[in-house]
């Protein structure tokens, strides 16, 4: 996709503007406030992110956001009703245990899927598929995207190692938006 500089200004302006949650609204407004925001970004991601062809089952897929665990009360799928992504519709479908990922272009990994984590990310790993998660281990298991809450802030962090072995391009610009992490190594094992 080809980013006019007005229109990567304005798109960046629109996400640093979702980034900041100041203290006072995110403890006074419900929970999905916050989930409200993680919508936009994971809707976001995906504009600044590269999948190759055989991401899609064919040239008329849908692009898809997977989600293993559903904290978002229905706001991701109002961001992404009716939006196109190089002309592919953008859907939500939520994923089980075991559910096989093909034509997942897109996995966001809730929370209280923790458990599953890195079961979904073993499956996942070295398909084009882009993984978001929030746990505190989501980036050594093999995560692509962390969202991070900080200082009353929403912000993320990137493994671009991860994103390299899935064949994803991350477009620079999120990359500078983005805290840059490389996951520790375990005992022979390299994520």
């Amino acid at each position: 996709m080809v980013w006019s500089k007005r229109r990567f200004g304005l798109a960046a302006a629109w996400c640093i503007c979702t980034i900041a949650v100041d203290g006072s609204v995110a403890t006074s407004q419900p929970a999905s406030a916050e989930y409200q925001v993680k919508a936009a970004f994971l809707y976001n991601f995906a504009k600044f992110v590269v999948w190759p062809p055989q991401a899609f089952p064919s040239p008329d897929s849908p692009f898809t956001i997977c989600l293993a665990g559903d904290p978002f009360e229905g706001a991701l799928d109002r961001t992404v009703q009716g939006e196109l992504l190089d002309r592919r519709p953008l859907m939500v479908r939520r994923i089980i245990p075991a559910e096989d990922l093909r034509g997942c272009q897109m996995i966001y990994l809730a929370p209280n899927e923790n458990r599953r984590s890195a079961e979904i990310i073993d499956a996942a790993v070295n398909s084009p598929i882009l993984t978001v998660g929030e746990t505190d281990s989501f980036i050594n298991e093999g995560g692509i995207i962390r969202f991070v809450r900080s200082g009353g802030r929403i912000h993320f962090q990137i493994n671009p190692d991860a994103a390299e072995r899935a064949s994803l391009r991350v477009s620079a610009r999120l990359l500078r938006l983005a805290d840059i992490v490389r996951p520790r190594q375990r005992a022979g094992v390299i994520r």
